[in-house]
């Protein structure tokens, strides 16, 4: 079998799916392709995540300090952050990029960037929600952060306050207002953050939901297609093989997640992304938990309402494409959930789930075009945050595809800013 089309998006995570949408609407032909037999399918890489939209987020992942809070952590394969001992030279390559990007010149440079991103994605979310967001669960009604250490809640402060300088909003909730709004807290609480302009959403529901639209637009969505490589197929345009056939397209756009590294090495580009593994587990929703996300800021523990189950979620382990289940990690939400909010660790089990996210070394993802491969737009590396920069990035896509302006500066997002 083979097709051709306009554009040809890999991938049908959040990002690829939102992609995939904006240049249908467009009016370019898109074909999206998925190798898994449906879009976002349980073992995917978005399936189910924490759900968070993040405009608060602008602290990227290699933040100062971040390493050495790692390297005390690297032995505890329960810990929040978890490097599993291997040799891999792509891993220590990616280790030495990201200690030269934990600077606090680097992470001052990174916080306007993500910003701008976050800012524009939170109101195409809106947008996209004003059109059916009950579909995927959407609530634009904020986050809470809450810490238990006095330390911990004044390093949190201040990272705050430095981000309410780009326009972020953040409120300081006392002890007492923490438990307000979350009268189920039973452990100690130092104090927490409000951040009013955050929200959350189902991730599987939300990509599914784009998938759909990108179709009513006119696009093609092929699942169970896997994309193997890429090619020149003459007259300027591009071949990608796949486990169901050739497709050619005039331009393809690159949003695999962990697996795009994998597609560039044959566009001479090795792509520092590393798949770092998520976990997170679906209970049934406490009577008194509100439709509002918390994160256990000493735990690394995010706790998001989904309908009638409850998420717990986070941790990040370095451990290759090894999609092994760690039980102790998993046990670590479950004890954090039940230290903080009293959930039985021994609770009945919805779902357990993990999944790799594209990790960059400086936290910020890679968006544009492939240098002497100008036909390849590339749409990875979100870390954590591809389902809150989703839309955002599915509208850059189309207008580098389109040949118009990118309405954000893609210079720190550059494929090559690397090496």
């Amino acid at each position: 079998m083979s097709a051709s089309c306009d554009v040809l998006v890999v991938g049908g995570g959040p990002v690829g799916a939102c992609a995939a949408h904006a240049l249908a609407a467009d009016g370019a032909s898109v074909t999206l392709i998925e190798k898994e037999g449906q879009i976002c399918p349980p073992v995917s890489g978005a399936h189910a995540n924490c759900g968070l939209l993040m405009p608060s987020y602008v602290t990227p992942l290699a933040a100062p300090g971040a390493l050495g809070h790692g390297l005390r952590w690297l032995r505890d394969s329960s810990s929040p952050f978890y490097i599993a001992p291997r040799p891999s030279g792509a891993l220590l390559r990616w280790l030495w990029l990201y200690r030269a990007a934990a600077t606090p010149a680097r992470a001052r440079a990174a916080a306007p960037v993500l910003h701008a991103l976050h800012a524009a994605s939170a109101d195409l979310h809106d947008a996209l929600a004003r059109e059916g967001g009950e579909r995927w669960l959407y609530h634009h009604d904020g986050i809470v952060q809450a810490y238990e250490a006095p330390d911990a809640m004044d390093e949190a402060a201040d990272e705050a306050e430095a981000a309410r300088g780009l326009g972020v909003r953040a409120d300081i909730l006392s002890p007492a207002e923490v438990r307000a709004r979350f009268p189920g807290h039973r452990g100690a609480v130092a104090g927490g953050l409000f951040f009013p302009d955050d929200g959350h959403m189902d991730p599987a529901l939300f990509t599914r939901a784009m998938a759909d639209k990108a179709a009513a637009a006119g696009a093609e969505v092929r699942r169970g297609t896997e994309a193997i490589a890429l090619e020149p197929a003459g007259t300027g345009a591009v071949r990608v093989v796949t486990t169901r056939g050739d497709f050619v397209a005039d331009q393809v756009v690159l949003a695999a997640g962990a697996g795009t590294p994998a597609l560039t090495k044959g566009l001479d580009l090795a792509l520092p992304i590393e798949p770092a593994k998520g976990y997170s587990v679906d209970i049934e929703r406490p009577d008194d938990f509100p439709e509002l996300p918390l994160y256990l800021g000493d735990a690394h523990c995010v706790l998001t309402p989904l309908g009638d189950a409850l998420r717990l979620g986070s941790t990040l382990e370095l451990s290759g494409w090894d999609m092994t289940i760690r039980r102790q990690r998993v046990a670590g939400l479950r004890r954090a959930a039940e230290r903080v909010m009293g959930i039985p660790a021994d609770a009945p089990v919805r779902q357990v789930w993990r999944g790799p996210r594209p990790v960059t070394p400086d936290g910020l993802p890679v968006v544009g075009r492939v240098s002497r491969r100008e036909r390849v737009i590339l749409a990875t590396g979100h870390c954590m945050l591809g389902l809150s920069l989703g839309p955002v990035t599915g509208k850059l896509v189309a207008e580098l595809a389109g040949g118009r302006p990118p309405s954000l500066d893609l210079k720190p997002l550059s494929p090559i800013r690397f090496g």
